[in-house]
């Protein structure tokens, strides 16, 4: 079975939850693809795929694991330096950190309790883009600036204070964790047990929530 997943969260978390299952199933081998790029499912020869985000391929089926929370965060040394925003406002006044992989990075969406259901907007400007996401924790951490990351991947350095939330009164607009495959006539066996357990895994409190809370 060959699956495309992005890097963080394959290595972090789906890893080693197909593992675990894979384990359970000597008959079924497994590739895993670990790409933070988008990969094109269709004729690749790919089984499955983990997206994270909004789907724009309508060419394949999506099944919904988990909702992924963002959260603004920023390190301790640059809250010190730098000062905390009040406010979303303020965001275009501190140095931030953004996302190569995606043309709109510049553009921080947040829910807005004035219009519901319409994101609130705002432009930022970065000193530093890296197309990782673990690459910009780590920046944020040493103290170089605000980022917008997935709580899968800061839920460590929140608790263990490396990284603090700077604006906890805003909620950055949340992605969708699905897995998606393409349109057969006839679900593989194999493809359609992994996604059943995937969503039994991730269904809920995702790990990262739970480990946040713990």
């Amino acid at each position: 079975m060959r699956i495309a997943v992005p890097m963080t969260f394959g290595v972090k978390y789906l890893g080693p939850v197909l593992f675990s299952f894979i384990s359970n199933h000597p008959r079924l081998s497994l590739a895993l693809e670990l790409n933070d790029q988008i990969t094109d499912l269709s004729g690749k020869g790919y089984d499955l795929g983990i997206r994270i985000g909004r789907l724009r391929d309508s060419s394949l089926v999506a099944r919904k694991l988990a909702v992924s929370r963002r959260v603004v965060c920023c390190s301790p040394t640059y809250a010190k330096r730098a000062g905390l925003p009040a406010s979303i406002d303020e965001l275009t006044s501190h140095t931030c950190i953004g996302y190569a992989n995606v043309s709109s990075s510049h553009i921080w969406r947040f829910d807005s309790s004035e219009t519901v259901g319409v994101p609130r907007s705002l432009v930022v400007r970065s000193r530093i883009v890296t197309n990782n996401g673990e690459s910009m924790r780590d920046a944020a951490i040493a103290g170089l600036g605000i980022t917008i990351l997935p709580l899968f991947i800061v839920a460590d350095a929140l608790k263990d204070g490396q990284l603090i939330n700077a604006l906890p009164h805003a909620y950055p607009v949340a992605d969708t964790i699905y897995a998606v495959y393409p349109k057969n006539r006839h679900v593989s066996i194999k493809v359609r047990s992994v996604v059943d357990h995937l969503v039994a895994v991730f269904s809920g409190d995702p790990p990262w929530e739970k480990e946040l809370k713990a």
